[in-house]
Formats: C-alpha cells, sequence, structure tokens
C-alpha cells in the first residue's frame, strides 16, 4: 500500500476523492483496491499543504476505506446480486497475474468487451461444485467505463462447447479467483475423485504415489513454480496447489452408506445404464464421491457415490453415511 500519495488537479468545491490502485505488493504479485481521501484529512496532515499554491491537491499519509466497506483487516460479507459487482473499497484481494489461471466461485459470463452488456453475451458459465469450476487462462487487463478491472481470458475448458473462447469475465475475488493456493497451509485433503500424485521434484516429475481422494496430507511449506504453487510435504515430496484437486484443511471421507430407501445401481455417473436394485438397509463401501454432468456449463450436477459395480445417488433423502 502507498505510504504517501497526492492527488493533483482536484475541482476547488470537492470534498472527496475516490481512486481505485492498481499495483504490486511485497512478493510481486498484483492487487486491486479502491480508497477515499478526503480535503479534511489532508489540511490536518500540515500547514503547508493546506498553504500550497496547488489548491486542487488532496495528500494524505494515511487513505481512509469507504465507510460504506469493511476495513481490509476483515473478510467482508458479501451477497452477490451480479457479476460485475467488484471488489469492496477498502479491501486488497490478489489479482491474478497474466497467463496465470482462474476459476469460477459463482455464475458468470463471458463478453466480448470489459463494459459488460446484456447484448455482448458470448457464454454462461453456472456456478459448479469445487471440483469442475470452469477455468481460464488471464491473457490481459482490462477497465469498464465505470473503472472496474476486467480479465481478458481464454477458456480452457477443453471438453466443453466453449473452449478457446477468448473475452472478458469479472475479477471480483467473489466471482473469479486464482486455481493455485498463495498461502502454507499445515494440513490438506485430497478432493480430485482420481486422486493427487506425490512428486520428488517440484515440476511435478518423479512420481511416488497416488494419493486417493480423502487422504489427508501433512505440509511443509509451500513453493511456487513458474505460475503455480506447490506443496512440499513433510517427507520433501511435493504435490499440486491447485484449489480444485486439493483443499485446505482436514475433511472427512465417507467411508460406508446404507440405503434408506430402495435406489438403483447405475453404471454411470448421470445414472444411466441400470446395472441392479438395492434394497432398503443395504450397505455399501464408498470408493469416491463426485458430481455428474461435469462438463457442463448450465447444469451445477448432482452428487454420486462411487461403489463397487457403479454409481449411486448421493442425496440423503435415500441414503446416509455410517461409520
Amino acid at each position: 500500500m502507498p505510504s504517501n500519495l497526492i492527488v493533483k488537479n482536484i475541482p476547488e468545491n470537492t470534498d472527496t476523492v475516490y481512486l481505485r490502485l492498481l499495483f504490486a505488493n511485497d512478493s510481486g504479485e498484483g492487487v486491486t483496491t479502491a480508497l477515499r481521501y478526503s480535503r479534511a484529512a489532508s489540511a490536518t496532515s500540515s500547514s503547508a499543504a493546506s498553504n500550497s499554491s496547488d489548491a486542487g491537491s488532496f495528500n494524505s499519509g494515511t487513505p481512509t476505506p469507504d465507510s460504506s466497506s469493511e476495513s481490509s483487516s476483515s473478510t467482508p460479507t458479501v451477497t452477490p446480486k451480479a457479476d460485475n459487482d467488484d471488489t469492496l473499497p477498502g479491501t486488497v484481494y490478489p489479482q491474478a497475474k497474466k497467463n496465470q489461471a482462474v476459476n469460477t466461485l459463482q455464475k458468470i459470463y463471458l463478453y466480448r468487451n470489459a463494459s459488460f452488456s446484456k447484448s455482448e453475451r458470448i457464454a454462461t458459465y453456472s456456478k459448479k461444485p469445487r471440483i469442475n469450476r470452469p477455468m481460464f487462462i488471464v491473457k490481459g487487463y482490462m477497465y469498464s467505463n465505470t473503472g472496474r478491472l476486467r480479465y481478458k481470458v481464454r477458456d480452457v475448458n477443453h471438453l466443453s462447447k466453449t473452449a478457446g473462447k477468448v473475452g472478458y469475465i469479472t475479477s471480483n475475488w467473489h466471482f473469479t479467483r486464482p486455481v493455485y493456493y498463495t498461502a502454507k497451509h499445515a494440513k490438506l485433503t485430497v478432493l480430485n475423485p482420481q486422486g493427487v500424485n506425490e512428486y520428488t521434484k517440484k515440476d511435478l516429475t518423479g512420481k511416488i504415489k497416488n494419493h486417493n481422494q480423502g487422504t489427508v496430507l501433512r505440509v511443509k511449506k509451500i513453493v511456487k513454480h513458474n505460475l503455480t504453487t506447490r506443496y512440499q510435504l513433510t517427507n520433501g515430496h511435493f504435490v499440486t496447489g491447485n484449489r480444485k484437486l486439493v483443499i485446505a484443511g482436514k475433511y472427512q471421507q465417507p467411508k460406508r452408506i446404507k440405503i434408506k430407501r430402495s435406489v438403483n445401481l447405475y453404471q454411470t455417473i448421470n445414472l444411466t445404464k441400470r446395472v441392479k436394485h438395492l434394497e432398503k438397509g443395504t450397505v455399501l463401501k464408498v470408493k469416491r464421491w463426485t458430481y455428474s454432468k461435469p462438463y457442463s456449463l448450465t447444469d451445477f450436477g448432482a452428487k454420486r457415490y462411487q461403489v463397487a459395480g457403479g454409481f449411486v445417488t448421493a442425496n440423503s433423502k435415500f441414503v446416509k453415511i455410517i461409520k
């Protein structure tokens, strides 16, 4: 955060100035914030400032966040209403670097230009489970007519119809954020249904083994590799820092389920190709969980359990987790 900022050429009757800043922090990552400066604050900084010949200058060593938002020392509570809601004034969020991967947390749109309008929408991306969130590569930056930062991106959802499309998406942290973790966490839980590989080197070469979904890994430190991050485990080996594949903390993996109401066993996660009927009271060992329609851009998908012979619903009305 700049410790001293001078704003010049302010109209005479202006009492407050709002600024949006984009700058690099100590680690070289781009961050953005919105700040409010008041003329009253600058007048108290020194008598020399108030007598300056540049009557339209604001000079305040400590910028004041907009009073309509929480300070940067806390996490704001936000209820997004539209995909172009921007980051809250006074709150600093890390911005994705050029060529870095980002994914979406909420429903968003891809637009032809940076000033979003309904007629300029190229594609729609619905909210998806963490393991299936849409991904993009940031190719550049642009500001809208109202000063909102946008990411120029390329769609890298390879098995979707939108793969390869280029356009603009919101940079709002509550909708879009970098795919890779940037902070150390003591423990990680494997999310990916196919598991996560452990390697001897941080470029993810020298495979040692695959950790099944639900495995809890103990972390020594986080390291950077180009525009990605890796977690070095306590044994010195490395795993990915991709948020779609691992999650910070320790989470219980369902191991067994009991059928509450009779259901069918199917060959596929979309519950097609019926295998057999399962009666109430049947106990099944869970191999992993996943979601249907992983490549759909319009459907969230439904949770499924993979068991011996196929897949069953994870709907709590029909099955329950047992120890």
